[in-house]
Formats: structure tokens, sequence, C-alpha cells
């Protein structure tokens, strides 16, 4: 019988995101794609969405990963594996499929890496994804992974390499068989002699398990919108681990839990799509959450974690279970709409927009005008502010998106025509210059536009203190008005 392969990938295979890389493993018999999306509580992978993406499209079955650097620390384990979760519901990882905890750092002790390693899985379990556990063969000494299996189901994805030669197929007299609960086994770091790892699925953990079994929890962040000075969330949580918990909230924190920043009961909201959606998921259809949260200084240019819990506390402590996600607080945006001179006035007159989060303490607009060439500020003035709802509908998660049309005129001379210009947008907490903190957007050079010409038929009046006229070539008058 050939059982069907599974592709690992990560950052280093960018490729991944495209169709033609999926079309071209699948007719090589893959049938599963494990997307590594995580690593400690601070690396993310920024391909993951797209891979995901690209494999679900060809039919793959798809799992994630997260590579673990918490040894044998089990807090650090549960924060790792909330990290984890976060990111993949970000990133678009299905309610149900497999979530790795990829340990191979040969360090620590049999004992608190073994539990360390249970409290990642099952923390991934509660959060509705399927644990599967990922090491070395050589790395048995450190974990026990019977007792693993034991408390939390996972099975067991091991790694062993019989060469580091190109194969196409597992040799198996190979086959490191350490446990009865062996789900998979990766064979190779160089399947086909492309340098991409590839496992050999036995018991379909990782092509037709997940398609197999009920979920019975899940969540989704479905939009972040600021409102005035508020920060409003907004989607779904529900889970055969809330009966009993009574009391939902919405609950804000750092990205790493350390500190809280606010939190809010709420009241459920009607969703008969989530019922509609996952009819195994007990409560699915009251189970929107939906909240605003003051945006304070303190949390700009940071990433949040959001929490939707289930409690049986009335103030959101005791027994609990959660859905977490994250909201990046640190995005910009901007446009420059055009760029015109001013004859009568010797002005360059700029327009466009430029909205970004740390508006709210950065509340000072500026422009200026830098020369490319010699590398420096050649003007700088206090940029006119303007209304554009034209922003705010489509950026409506940027602060303050829509005050975010920016305007103002420089002083412009014949000196600056052709010249390689650009034009910074600034938003600064100096109200007097434009320095101190602050945060900039770089639009593309141009060249400096020449002075407008009159087609030679027009009138135009213009009330002057004084003037100077001056032939310069062609007939053609420049004209210098006071």
């Amino acid at each position: 019988m050939t059982r069907p392969y599974v592709l690992d990938v990560s950052a280093f295979q960018p490729n991944a995101t495209y169709y033609d890389f999926w079309q071209k493993w699948k007719a090589r018999g893959v049938r599963g794609a494990i997307v590594k999306l995580t690593e400690s509580t601070n690396w993310r992978n920024t391909y993951g969405a797209g891979q995901i993406a690209a494999a679900k499209h060809e039919g793959m079955q798809v799992s994630g990963y997260h590579f673990s650097r918490f040894r044998g620390n089990t807090s650090l384990a549960v924060a790792e594996a909330n990290y984890a979760i976060a990111n993949a519901n970000s990133m678009g990882l299905p309610h149900g499929s497999v979530l790795v905890l990829d340990y191979e750092e040969k360090l620590g002790y049999r004992s608190s890496n073994t539990q360390a390693a249970i409290a990642f899985l099952n923390t991934v379990k509660n959060a509705g994804f399927v644990p599967v556990f990922y090491s070395y063969s050589g790395m048995a000494n450190l974990w026990d992974f019977e007792e693993i299996h034991r408390q939390t189901g996972a099975m067991l994805w091991i790694a062993a390499y019989p060469t580091m030669a190109g194969v196409s197929n597992p040799n198996y007299n190979y086959f490191p068989g350490i446990s009865n609960f062996i789900g998979a086994w990766q064979f190779t770091d160089n399947f086909y002699g492309e340098h991409i790892d590839a496992s050999v699925d036995l018991t379909g953990v990782f092509t037709t398990m997940a398609q197999q079994q009920k979920i019975t929890s899940g969540g989704h962040l479905d939009s972040v919108a600021f409102d005035g000075n508020g920060i409003k969330v907004s989607g779904w949580f529900a889970s055969d681990k809330a009966q009993g918990k009574q009391y939902p909230y919405v609950i804000l924190t750092t990205e790493d839990q350390q500190h809280e920043f606010d939190r809010a009961s709420v009241k459920l909201r009607a969703r008969p799509d989530v019922a509609k959606t996952f009819p195994d998921i007990p409560g699915g259809g009251q189970s929107g959450f939906k909240t605003v949260f003051p945006y304070a200084k303190e949390m700009v240019g940071k990433k949040l974690r959001v929490i939707f819990r289930y409690s049986d506390d009335v103030n959101g402590n005791g027994n609990y279970t959660d859905y977490t996600n994250i909201i990046d607080l640190t995005k910009s945006a901007a446009h420059l709409d055009g760029i015109n001179t001013v004859v009568y006035r010797n002005k360059l007159r700029v327009s466009g927009w430029f909205a970004t989060d740390y508006s709210l303490t950065e509340a000072y607009p500026y422009l200026i005008l830098y020369d490319v060439a010699n590398k420096r500020e050649i003007q700088r003035i206090q940029a006119t502010q303007a209304n554009r709802s034209d922003v705010q509908k489509a950026y409506p998660d940027i602060y303050n998106a829509g005050l975010s049309g920016l305007s103002g005129e420089f002083d412009y001379g014949v000196n600056l025509v052709g010249q390689k210009l650009q034009v910074i947008a600034r938003y600064s907490d100096d109200e007097k210059g434009g320095e101190g903190n602050r945060t900039d957007y770089w639009f593309d050079p141009f060249n400096g536009p020449a002075m407008p010409v009159i087609d030679g038929k027009t009138e135009t009046e213009v009330l002057v203190h004084s003037f100077n006229a001056e032939e310069v070539k062609n007939g053609l008058i420049s004209l210098k008005f006071k």
C-alpha cells in the first residue's frame, strides 16, 4: 500500500505561497502540508497565511507547527502555546486541524521536559486543535512520550533520516519503532533532492484525521476598528468547555499577557452563521462577542492580545476557557494624491493622506520637502488636516484614519525645477518644531515640476503690490509678483 506523503514548510519556502508549488508535489503523492507558524513567543512566519491558503486551494489537508524554546518550563510552555494558538487563528488554520509541538532542543531533564510538553499540548487541545508531538528519535531520553500520549492523546511525529541524500520514498527497514503511537515518520530533509522535509503519514493524522474529527470548540476575531478614541473588537467564541461558565468577558492584555489593560463583561450576541458552519460546537448560535476599549497611550506601538473568555466567576477569573488573538497597533498607511505648482505664488502644493496608530501620542502633522541627491531637508511646514471618509472606510483598523488628510504649500523656485525631490509626511509630539518622538512616511521621489506656462490665449488677472517682467526665450515672459 502506498501511504500519502506530507511536506512541512516554513519561511525558508516562500514559494509555498503559490499554487504551482503544491501542484508539483501533489503529483508526487503529497496530500498534506504542515506549515511552521511560530517560534518561542516572538517569531511568526510572515508567509504562513499565504502558505496555508495555497495548500488548502490545492486540496491539501493543512496543519501547523510551533518550534518550542520553553525546554522544561511549564509556564513558558503555556505562554508559547497561547502565542501559537493566536497566530494559528490569525493565519487561517482551520479549527480542528493539527497543531504540532516541535521539540528539538537537546537540553533539560526528562521529567520537566515531559510536563512542559503536556502543558503545551493540552492548551492546544483546549483551544480546539489536534495536538501532535514532534521530535527526533535520538532525543527519546529527553521526554517520556508514552506519558505525553496518556495525558494529552497526542500522536507522535518522529524524525529519523536513514540518509542525507535525496530520496523519493521511505526505506521502511530504518523505521524508528520507538512507540506504539507513531502517527507519521519524517524520513528525509531532501525529498526528491530538493532539500525539503517530507514525512509519510502512517495513520491519517496529517491527511484524513481532521476531516473526520468533530469540531467542538472554535472562535474568530472578526474585526478590529477604531471608533473615535476607542478600539472596537468583535468576533465569536464557542466551546464544549464553556458549560458551567456563564460569565463571558473580553480582555485586553500585552502580547505576553504580563499586563492587563482592561476587561469588559459582555452580553453574547446571536451568531446563526456559526451554528450553521460548526453544528457540533455547543452554544455556537449565541456566541458573538463585541465591546469597545479606550485607546490609551501605553498601548501605542504594541501588539496586544485580545481574549474572549467564559468564566464561572462574576469577575471573569476562577475557572475559565479562552480564545485568544493578536491586535496590531503598529500600523501605518499613506498616499500622495497630488503635486502641483502654483505659479503666481511660487509654491509647490502637495496633498494626500497619512494614517498611523502612533498619531494618538504624536498628534502634530508636518510635511517635509527633501533633496534626494544632497540628502538634506529643504523645507518643513505644518500640514493642514482634513477629513477623509474614504480612508476611514478602507482602513478602519488604523487610528484616526478619518482625519488623515494632509496638505500644504512649500516655497518653490526655479532652482528646484527638475531636481529629485521627496515629500515626507510626519506625525510628531513636538508642536513647535516637529522633532521629538515622530513617525514618518517617505513618499516616492519625483522630479521637481516645471513652472506652468500660460497658453497665450487665457487672460488672468492678479492683484499684486509689485511685479517684474523679463523675457526669457522664444517670446516667453517671466513674471514675478509680490
